[in-house]
C-alpha cells in the first residue's frame, strides 16, 4: 500500500510561494526615503534660517528700542530745561515790567510836587498834598483870598493840571485856609479849550 504524504507537499509548496513574496523591488523604496530624507532636511534648513532671521530682527528692535529709551530721555532733560528758560523768561519780563512801572510811578509825584511848587504864588503855603488815582488833594493855607485865587489860576493855566476844583475856604486867626482838588496829566495831553467866535450874519 502505498502512503502519500500530501500536508508536506502543500507546506513545501507554501514556503515556496511564501519566498518568492519577499523578494522586492530594488530602488523604489529607497528613492522615496531619500526624497524624504531631502525634504526633511530642506525643511529644517528653511526653519534654521528664519529662526536666524527672526532672531537678528529681534535683536534690531532690541537696539532700536534701548537707543529711542536713551533718546527720549535726552529730549525730556532738553524740554525741562526749556520749560525752566520758558519760566525764567517770564519771571525776568515780570520784573523788568514791575520796575518799569515802579520807575514811572516813582517819576510823577515828584514831577507833581515840582509843578506845584512852581505854581505857588506869594504869601501861600500847603499843609497836606494827597495823590492818588482818583486825583490830587491840596489842603494849605494863605494870607489873603487873592493867593487862593491865584494859585486856583496858577494850576488852571498850566499844561500839568486839569479840572482844578476850589473847595471850602474860610478865614481865620492865621490867614485863609483852603482846599483844592485836580488831575495830574502829562504834557501835551491835556485839551485846550477852543472857543469860536461867533461870525457875523
Amino acid at each position: 500500500m502505498i502512503k502519500i504524504n500530501l500536508l508536506a507537499e502543500k507546506k513545501q509548496g507554501k514556503a515556496r510561494t511564501g519566498g518568492g513574496a519577499a523578494v522586492k523591488m530594488p530602488g523604489a523604496g529607497g528613492a522615496r526615503n531619500l526624497l524624504l530624507v531631502a525634504l526633511l532636511l530642506v525643511g529644517v534648513v528653511i526653519a534654521a534660517f528664519w529662526n536666524y532671521r527672526l532672531n537678528a530682527v529681534e535683536k534690531d528692535w532690541r537696539r532700536k528700542h534701548v537707543v529711542a529709551d536713551a533718546e527720549l530721555l535726552r529730549l525730556e532733560a532738553i524740554r525741562k530745561k526749556g520749560e525752566e528758560f520758558e519760566a525764567r523768561k517770564a519771571l525776568l519780563a515780570r520784573k523788568i515790567d514791575l520796575i518799569t512801572e515802579l520807575k514811572k510811578q516813582q517819576a510823577v509825584p515828584v514831577h507833581i510836587l515840582d509843578q506845584i511848587s512852581w505854581n505857588l504864588p506869594d504869601f501861600l503855603w500847603l499843609s497836606s498834598l494827597t495823590a492818588s488815582n482818583k486825583g490830587i488833594n491840596i489842603v494849605g493855607k494863605a494870607t489873603t483870598y487873592n493867593a487862593v485865587t491865584n494859585f486856583y489860576n496858577n494850576l488852571n493855566n498850566s499844561e500839568y493840571f486839569i479840572d482844578v476844583t476850589l473847595g471850602r475856604t474860610a478865614e481865620g486867626d492865621q490867614g485863609v485856609s483852603f482846599s483844592l482838588n485836580c488831575q495830574f496829566v502829562q504834557p501835551g495831553s491835556k485839551e485846550e479849550a477852543v472857543t469860536e467866535e461867533p461870525g457875523e450874519s
